[in-house]
């Protein structure tokens, strides 16, 4: 009798648990990356190449923590914003040259950066968009966190600090904001998109770091169904039908102010997505692909081409036409969207594949990260180096996991992309505030770079990949196409999910057996 209340009792509780790493960057996205630059090949290898030349990944990198942050000047203290930016550009990309090489000063480069601002930082302060700061920096600060986490002395002796700083500072303001209890939120749609969504994902990660489950499902469910521009429905305010094929695409809801802001709305879909999606939540797939229609709509007007525009005001501004403002702006996220929806789930998404292929032609070959491609504060809104983690060929695709939030009707581009017409048509302009007089807040303006809007197809004068190995406009396929697979191929996440339900069948079974044993 003794023998089994010892075994029951010392069994655990059956709770959720977190991956790690599991935020943008997963262990088989490393392993992959690493196979690819010693087999010397690109855009993985010219990709390394720019990441380990850059004074953000230098060893030798020294922070300049602050107690406390501004945006931009706030009475009298001045902007001071970009040297966290920069800071936590230099611990991801450390932290990452870490990872693919072992290099250890280099994670402790990384290590000596997240304590610098963890045992520093007070605040994140001024007007309203010190949120911004919070979201935008704050889910960067977590993913250079995350990298580390399998690296023991910042487990032993710096992770405790960035946990009390996430605590303290971040997680608070995520709270705050997305519970609309600022007074300039009076009307929850004020803010524009980015502003909520970068909140998201930053909850999501910190979520992650401090191994918080209640605040995870605070910020998906508020991606899901929450009553902000950060939630999904609100982000993409309508599913309009494509001119000449009925396929549905996405309105965002910054399309009609400028295509600098929708471009940064693309970029943190991928964020928030791919955290979820390395922690078994198939936020890609919600409300039948709502993210990829948005992609689509997006892609498809700044390749030059027309879009239909539904009317949008929340009740402060109003727009009537989509802007042409920042037309063909280019964010490093491209690489994340494409090869998640067309090489792991083999659904069509030709406008995106169009509109990497122009992204990549504007770098050179292969996508940038933060600290190789600008300055200013929209060169900082995300991390990147797309091409060195989530560029994908045939040989790389396994199946994936079972989601808990797919639609059962996933294939939102169901028509031959070929029959699609590529050519540019007329542009249409905004009516309606400009930013300059538009009572919304919103953040810095940045003048992202603006490309061709010719499609054209990259190639690789030194690739060792052949051309089928790159992204080609693809025709139609079905929603999933899974390979053949072992057991052991299984990802991370899906042996996770096996083994808890394995366990709790055990620990039923031991409990059953307990009881008949008293029973009797």
């Amino acid at each position: 009798m003794f023998l089994f209340l010892s075994f029951v009792i010392s069994l655990p509780p059956l709770v959720a648990s977190f991956v790690h790493p599991g935020l943008l960057v997963s262990d088989s996205d490393i392993s992959r990356t690493q196979k690819k630059i010693k087999a010397n090949q690109d855009p993985w290898t010219t990709s390394w190449n720019t990441l380990t030349n850059l004074p953000f990944s230098d060893p030798s990198y020294t922070p300049s923590p602050v107690s406390a942050v501004y945006r931009s000047t706030w009475e009298d203290h001045t902007a001071n914003a970009q040297l966290l930016w920069h800071d936590v550009a230099a611990a991801f990309n450390l932290g990452l040259r870490w990872k693919i090489s072992g290099n250890t000063s280099c994670a402790d480069a990384a290590s000596n950066i997240l304590h610098a601002w963890a045992t520093t930082l007070i605040s994140i302060d001024g007007g309203d968009d010190k949120y911004l700061t919070a979201g935008l920096q704050g889910y960067e600060l977590a993913n250079a966190a995350e990298l580390l986490r399998d690296y023991q002395p910042f487990v032993d002796n710096v992770l405790p600090s960035v946990v009390e700083m996430a605590n303290n500072v971040f997680i608070p303001m995520h709270y705050r904001w997305l519970n609309h209890e600022e007074p300039s939120e009076h009307n929850v749609l004020h803010f524009f998109a980015n502003w909520e969504l970068c909140n998201v994902a930053s909850a999501m990660a910190m979520a992650v770091i401090t191994d918080n489950q209640t605040v995870w499902d605070f910020a998906v469910n508020y991606f899901k169904t929450g009553d902000g521009t950060g939630a999904i429905n609100n982000a993409i305010t309508n599913i309009i039908e494509e001119p000449g094929t009925g396929v549905l695409l996405g309105q965002g809801q910054e399309s009609g102010r400028d295509q600098g802001h929708s471009a940064l709305d693309m970029q943190l879909f991928g964020v928030i997505g791919q955290q979820a999606w390395n922690q078994g939540e198939d936020l890609f797939a919600y409300n039948d692909s709502r993210i990829l229609r948005g992609m689509e709509y997006f892609a498809r007007y700044n390749l030059g081409n027309d879009v239909p525009f539904v009317p949008y005001t929340n009740g402060i501004v109003s727009y009537t036409e989509v802007s042409s403002a920042s037309r063909g702006a280019i964010r490093p996220t491209w690489e994340l969207l494409y090869n998640h929806y067309v090489m792991i789930k083999r659904m069509d998404a030709p406008w995106t594949t169009l509109y990497l292929n122009n992204t990549l032609d504007y770098y050179g070959g292969a996508e940038g990260g933060a600290g190789s491609w600008g300055e200013g504060s929209g060169h900082y809104d995300g991390l990147g180096w797309g091409s060195l983690l989530y560029r994908m060929d045939e040989s790389d695709v396994i199946a994936p996991f079972p989601s808990k939030s797919a639609s059962p009707t996933a294939n939102p581009t169901s028509s031959a992309s070929t029959t699609l017409n590529l050519a540019p048509s007329a542009m249409t302009t905004t009516t309606g505030a400009s930013d300059q007089s538009a009572p919304v807040s919103h953040s810095a303006t940045t003048n992202f770079a603006a490309v061709s809007t010719t499609p054209r197809t990259q190639t690789f004068a030194s690739s060792t990949i052949s051309d089928d190995n790159f992204p080609q406009l693809r025709g139609p396929k079905s929603h999933l196409r899974v390979p053949n697979k072992s057991l052991l191929e299984i990802t991370w996440p899906q042996s996770e999910a096996i083994f808890k339900i394995l366990y709790m069948y055990i620990y039923m079974y031991v409990c059953v057996c307990l009881l008949l044993y008293i029973v009797d």
